[in-house]
């Protein structure tokens, strides 16, 4: 017979995985919850890896593929307070990243800045075991190396190395470091 405990547990695990289907997902792995549940929005892919965790007390995650994009989230991320992804094409995000309050990452500008322009769609490209600072934007066409930090409030657009801090608006290298390919931040 199974104990209390045991049991408490699966029941958490199947409400999980009934609050996901019913905003019209189903993934693989459920994610941890802490606090409020994430918005997940849109018609187009959306993949969560093993052990994402979703921290929010204030302001639910909300996470957006639009129709025909891809939004992977690799295994092991945690997404803090009121962030917001979206994708309209492609956002993929690593394994073991952590992303801080408030951070945005969008993979297209929304909205011309001039008459006749094009809406700017470029997909982003975070790697493994990346920092992203509270409030930080990472916006269309950026590709962020492993294991890099984006400092609190930086704006990124375009490439970031591994293995280096940017900060800043735009974001600018201010220090590179050494670390093992395997390292992972606790």
């Amino acid at each position: 017979m199974a104990s209390p405990v045991s049991l408490l547990r699966s029941l958490v695990r199947l409400t999980r995985r009934l609050r996901f289907r019913l905003q019209g997902r189903a993934f693989t792995h459920v994610p941890g919850v802490m606090g409020h549940w994430p918005q997940l929005v849109g018609s187009g892919a959306m993949s969560l890896g093993p052990g994402v965790v979703f921290r929010s007390f204030r302001t639910p995650v909300r996470l957006e593929a639009g129709s025909g994009a891809e939004l992977t989230v690799g295994h092991a991320v945690f997404i803090n307070d009121g962030v917001n992804i979206f994708a309209a094409r492609r956002v993929a995000i690593g394994a073991h990243t952590k992303i801080g309050d408030g951070a945005v990452v969008y993979d297209t500008d929304f909205h011309a800045v001039d008459p006749g322009q094009a809406i700017s769609v470029e997909p982003v490209s975070i790697g493994r075991n990346v920092w992203i600072g509270a409030r930080a934007m990472v916006l269309a066409g950026a590709q962020v190396g492993d294991h890099a930090v984006i400092a609190a409030g930086s704006v990124v657009r375009g490439s970031v190395p591994a293995r280096s801090v940017v900060a800043g608006s735009p974001a600018r290298v201010i220090r590179t470091f050494d670390c093992d390919d395997d390292w992972v931040r606790p």
